[in-house]
């Protein structure tokens, strides 16, 4: 008897796998006990006409959005999964204000495939570090958690990137963004980072890339960009769930 034990518990292992497997938290199908099943990853993570420079989608094959002929950003370049729409709006509302963390860990995933479609592993291994976009404090204790660093340590663990998490502070409570104009943003955002003095001669003539849920206008990771410049960062790049411009209610 005791040398059927291992057989009948395997046999009861698949069968509760088969009952209970996991669902795709997009479409409840089965998704093979991972957390979308194969056809929306398919769907979701694609090649997508967008600005070369700031990632905002465009309707023709041009490589730069008429905004980037004419403005100055501070980062080199912006990657994004998609725009602001759904299923992506969703899933970051049930993250950010359902608090549903599981969401946070899927757009990682979805993400870094993104990265790792669009990039080649030499330009992936040139990064130093991934640096999600700081909460100021209260508004962390309030929400309990930041967005951005719950999707960049995904990406950073899969690709092998160190993260920078304490030793830059986002020091100015700034109110929500949306709904702003482009030049309330810049004024909500402006001088709201500082870094500590302990991190700026490891960061001197870094690679670093941003990460943040959704840019809109730019004007928090430009903000950002420009702290981490005047520490002497030498590249700065900003990877995101979703790019979209300011004209979309979110």
């Amino acid at each position: 008897m005791q040398k059927f034990i291992p057989f009948i518990k395997q046999k009861f292992h698949k069968i509760i796998d088969r009952l209970f497997a996991a669902q795709c938290l997009i479409c409840a199908l089965s998704s093979n006990n991972k957390l979308i099943c194969r056809y929306c990853q398919a769907t979701l993570v694609q090649e997508r006409a967008c600005c070369q420079r700031c990632g905002l989608a465009l309707n023709k094959s041009s490589l730069f959005c008429g905004n980037c002929l004419q403005q100055v950003h501070l980062f080199t370049q912006l990657h994004a999964l998609g725009s602001y729409q759904k299923p992506y709006s969703v899933l970051i509302k049930k993250l950010k204000y359902s608090k549903q963390l599981i969401y946070g860990e899927l757009l990682g995933e979805l993400l870094t495939e993104s990265i790792q479609l669009n990039f080649s592993p030499l330009q992936i291994s040139a990064i130093d570090y991934l640096l999600p976009v700081p909460l100021h404090p209260h508004k962390h204790r309030h929400r309990g958690f930041n967005q951005s660093e719950i999707i960049a340590r995904v990406t950073a663990k899969k690709l092998s990137i160190p993260l920078l998490l304490d030793n830059i502070k986002r020091h100015v409570n700034t109110a929500p963004q949306e709904g702003l104009s482009l030049h309330k943003r810049k004024k909500n955002v402006k001088e709201a980072f500082s870094i500590e003095n302990s991190l700026q001669h490891k960061i001197a003539g870094s690679y670093i890339v941003i990460v943040d849920d959704v840019v809109t206008t730019g004007a928090t990771v430009n903000s950002l960009c420009h702290t981490l410049l005047a520490a002497g960062v030498q590249r700065i790049d900003v990877w995101c769930v979703c790019r979209t411009s300011s004209t979309v209610r979110k």
